[in-house]
């Protein structure tokens, strides 16, 4: 099993639930409101000079299943590079 870690700009919500509907992921974890910078997609704060938030999702999954939302990401990154989008995959060693 594998742990995946999607971040992204807040404002590509539906894409990335649309991603998650073609790998057939139900079952995840969303955390709203994330502040931070990234390396080309800027400042997000949710502040009125930086107004726009990142949110992220924690995937326990199969896989083939991780694989395959770590594709679907990487064709997000390369639509929506400016706005920021970053996934992590990690060995998942015990899940209770």
């Amino acid at each position: 099993m594998k742990l995946v870690l999607i971040v992204y700009n807040a404002s590509i919500e539906e894409e990335v639930q649309e991603c998650m509907d073609k790998c057939e992921l139900t079952e995840f974890t969303k955390i709203p409101g994330l502040y931070g910078k990234g390396k080309h997609s800027g400042v997000h704060m949710g502040t009125h000079i930086w107004p726009s938030t990142n949110s992220a999702l924690l995937l326990a999954c199969e896989d083939e299943k991780a694989t395959k939302i770590l594709g679907e990401v990487e064709n997000l990154k390369g639509r929506f590079e400016s706005l920021g989008v970053k996934a992590f995959m990690v060995n998942l060693e015990r899940l209770i």
